[in-house]
């Protein structure tokens, strides 16, 4: 079991993922929760690592997390095109509906965060390899 992390400074994407990459929660929190959200995850599924991608905020967000006894491993996986594939995982999992259909996805922004989605390709990154 792993928590991958997109760290955002106002706020950040969590994914719980298994071993063999299914998602079993996921969301999009606000920075200032970020504490108490990783303490009630990592107790609840018992995970022994933590991903956290290596983009602007990692540092200051394992700094947070090390002031914290969890008993996990904190790992930086690589961020590049993360929100790129992310937003193809979003809207693989929300199809377009009336003409929206015949608009490129590329073009429209998803209507809300998907930090959660890039915590999953985050995690799916890590356990890959």
């Amino acid at each position: 079991m792993i928590l991958a992390i997109d760290p955002g400074l106002q706020k950040c994407g969590l994914a719980v993922m298994d071993g063999e990459s299914r998602v079993l929660e996921k969301k999009v929190i606000e920075r200032v929760r970020l504490e108490s959200e990783v303490v009630g995850l990592v107790a609840k599924y018992r995970m022994d690592t933590i991903v956290i991608g290596g983009g602007t905020a990692a540092k200051s967000v394992q700094r947070e997390l090390s002031r914290i006894d969890l008993y996990c491993n904190i790992v930086f996986t690589d961020e590049k095109f993360s929100t790129l594939e992310a937003r193809r995982k979003y809207w693989r999992e929300h199809s377009l509906r009336g003409l929206l259909r015949f608009v490129p996805t590329s073009l429209l922004p998803p209507p809300v965060p998907i930090d959660d989605y890039a915590a999953v390709v985050l995690g799916e990154r890590y356990l890959k390899g």
